[in-house]
């Protein structure tokens, strides 16, 4: 069942942009997959399965950084969980 407010959504994008629903649609589609598979890359980068070079083609320099620094923060935090020690 389709959502009222996506079909008020696809309507409004329709008269500010004067185009008609399948090509609303067809570049809905692009840009939901062109998200889907830079989430799919940094996820396989995490994972050790795709080389940083190659996300950085895909995502800003910035955006790799900031997921790095979320993981490093994430293992350390990991580890002194196991491990117990103080942060001090």
């Amino acid at each position: 069942m389709v959502q009222p407010q996506l079909i008020e959504k696809l309507a409004f994008v329709q008269r500010h942009r004067q185009e008609d629903e399948a090509t609303i649609l067809a570049h809905a589609v692009q840009a939901g997959v062109d998200v889907l598979y830079r989430e799919a890359l940094v996820e396989a980068y995490l994972l050790g399965q795709a080389p940083r070079e190659q996300v950085l083609q895909e995502i800003r320099p910035e955006a790799l950084a900031a997921v790095e620094y979320q993981r490093d923060v994430l293992q350390r935090d990991v580890a002194w969980g196991i491990n117990g020690k103080s942060r001090r």
